[in-house]
C-alpha cells in the first residue's frame, strides 16, 4: 500500500485533493498535516515512510484553533524541502499551490526553477490549483502516475 502525506492548511483545498486521491488511487493511505510545525515534525520522524508528499508552499505556522487565526509562513514549503535535503529524506515531493506569487513578489515559476536546482532528487514539479477549473486534477493525476506510484 502506498502512503501519501498531504501538507495543506486550506480546508477546501485539502478536501478536494484528498477526494481526488481517494477516487483515483483508492489503495493509497492518505495522511494530512495542516501546518508548518506539524508537517515538519511528521517529515522528521516519518518522512522516509511515505511514497509521496503533496506540499503546499504557503501555510500557517501552527494548527489554527477556534480562538486563533494562526500565523502565515509564506515559504513554508521551501523550508520543508530544505529540511528534507539536510536530513536526507528522499521522498518525492509535488508542490500543489493556489498562488502564482509569494512573499517579495517571488513567482511560482521562479520557485519551480529554484526547487529543480536545489532539490532535484526529490522535487518533481508543481501543480497550480485553481478552484475555478478542473485542470489541476488531470495534471496531478498525470504527475503522480509518471512517478510510477
Amino acid at each position: 500500500m502506498r502512503k501519501v502525506l498531504i501538507i495543506e492548511d486550506n480546508e477546501t483545498k485539502l478536501e478536494r485533493i484528498m477526494d481526488l486521491c481517494s477516487t483515483e488511487f483508492p489503495s493509497y493511505n492518505l495522511v494530512d498535516k495542516r501546518s508548518y510545525n506539524s508537517a515538519q515534525q511528521e517529515v522528521l520522524f516519518h518522512g522516509n515512510e511515505y511514497d509521496l508528499i503533496l506540499l503546499d508552499v504557503s501555510m500557517n505556522t501552527y494548527e489554527i484553533s477556534i480562538d486563533d487565526n494562526g500565523e502565515q509562513e509564506p515559504l513554508a514549503g521551501s523550508k520543508i524541502l530544505r529540511f528534507m535535503k539536510l536530513r536526507k529524506i528522499n521522498t518525492p515531493v509535488i508542490v500543489v499551490t493556489m498562488y502564482e506569487s509569494f512573499v517579495d513578489g517571488v513567482k511560482i515559476k521562479a520557485l519551480d526553477s529554484r526547487f529543480k536546482t536545489q532539490y532535484n532528487n526529490i522535487y518533481k514539479g508543481y501543480i497550480y490549483y485553481n478552484v475555478k477549473t478542473e485542470d489541476w486534477k488531470v495534471k496531478l493525476i498525470t504527475m503522480i502516475k509518471s512517478l510510477g506510484l
